[in-house]
């Protein structure tokens, strides 16, 4: 499977039956693919860290950095 295929997909079946064809291959690329588990477990300790912070304004500068980097729709400029 193919890494790069394989996180793409990921946001978008988080919502995805754990028992899921997906969800059991994406197990299975973990075991094998170690760039993918640092990935994931770098995901996961970011996620960690943010729980244990108080909600904060995230300055404009770093906002638009993280949404550059994630690809996504900056939802902030639309309001």
């Amino acid at each position: 499977m193919d890494c790069e295929k394989i996180i793409n997909q990921l946001c978008d079946e988080l919502a995805e039956d754990i028992n899921s064809e997906f969800c059991s291959a994406l197990k299975k690329h973990l075991e094998s693919c170690e760039q993918c588990r640092n990935l994931v477990s770098s995901v996961k300790n970011t996620v960690n860290l943010f729980k244990c912070l108080d909600e904060q304004e995230v300055p404009k500068s770093i906002h638009e950095r993280l949404v550059k980097l994630l690809n996504v729709p900056d939802i902030q400029s639309e309001e």
